[in-house]
């Protein structure tokens, strides 16, 4: 299956406007790039988990000489497992409770072992939230029943994807969760008399940010406070999604602009076509400018912008 190359919101080769249409079915689940990448992962795995397997059977066999005298076993894991296993002391008068064992490491192995497995598994999930912007959950790998020499295969992580999907596309997903998202930082607050207002060719978006007090006291810098720099990346994912029907939008897509230091005097351009220009105020309102009032609306309207309402109190 072929992609096609357009351009995104913060200038990037877009490899998404041809995979994001794909639709979740039994026969072509994914596209053929995310299987390379998925086939790949799977083969350093693999790669990996054979070198833990031929060191734990290596000290493995040399456990079993102590067997005997420590009375130990193996967990389902192939942790090893005894009564005593630092302070033991045989009853001989020689120098072996100075000799090497090997039970710590097996029991290391076993760790990395479950690292790799964990770490391959959220490598899949997170390939597939960070390509098409949704949030399936991490897999957790339960330690305890993990044996040593399995081998995970990456079509298990996909299908927790596609179950997360419910059957809809990749690209209906991800703007599921950016309209909810958006939804929650644009949702006036109890005590607000203002709502996001559509204004000729303008968007206002009212208390969308904070500044840091200290940075605008001490060093007269306009810098958002911190768990405020969120609202922002969602704000301008809408935007691009709204504007340009892109899905990968960010801060990146504001020209010339430093988090630490904004003007809250001057419009910023905007990398994106429909949407051109953006402003900060101190009040922490946000100001998008279109290139008409025709795409101003059609935006407004993607986004549900105009479904808001204000607060009973």
């Amino acid at each position: 299956m072929q992609t096609t190359t357009a351009t995104n919101a913060g200038n990037a080769p877009d490899l998404l406007s041809g995979i994001l249409s794909v639709q979740v079915g039994n026969d072509d689940k994914i596209t053929e790039q995310d299987r390379i990448y998925c086939q790949n992962q799977q083969e350093m795995l693999y790669k990996t988990l054979d070198q833990i397997d031929r060191w734990y059977a290596i000290f493995k066999e040399e456990a079993e000489r102590y067997q005997t005298e420590r009375k130990f076993h193996y967990e389902e894991n192939g942790k090893v497992s005894m009564r005593d296993f630092y302070t033991y002391h045989n009853d001989r008068e020689d120098y072996s409770h100075n000799e090497f064992k090997p039970f710590d490491l097996l029991n290391d192995l076993v760790d990395k072992n479950r690292n790799a497995n964990a770490n391959f598994a959220n490598r899949i999930i997170a390939y597939f939230n960070r390509t098409y912007n949704v949030s399936v959950p991490e897999h957790k790998i339960d330690e305890k029943i993990l044996p040593m020499g399995f081998r995970p295969v990456y079509e298990t992580y996909v299908d927790a994807v596609i179950e997360h999907l419910g059957g809809k596309s990749f690209r209906e997903t991800a703007v599921e969760e950016l309209l909810a998202r958006l939804s929650k930082v644009v949702r006036p607050a109890y005590w607000s008399k203002v709502k996001t207002e559509l204004k000729k060719d303008k968007i206002i978006f009212p208390e969308i940010i904070r500044f840091d007090e200290f940075s605008m006291q001490y060093s007269q810098k306009n810098r958002i406070s911190y768990g405020y720099g969120g609202e922002l990346e969602t704000l301008c994912a809408g935007i691009a999604y709204g504007a340009d029907d892109i899905l990968n939008g960010n801060s990146k897509m504001i020209i010339r602009f430093d988090d630490n230091d904004i003007s809250v005097t001057d419009w910023y351009d905007l990398t994106t076509t429909n949407a051109e220009q953006i402003r900060f105020y101190k009040n922490g309102r946000i100001d998008v400018r279109f290139k008409d009032s025709s795409a101003a609306e059609k935006c407004f309207k993607r986004l549900r912008l105009d479904e808001i309402t204000l607060r009973e109190n």
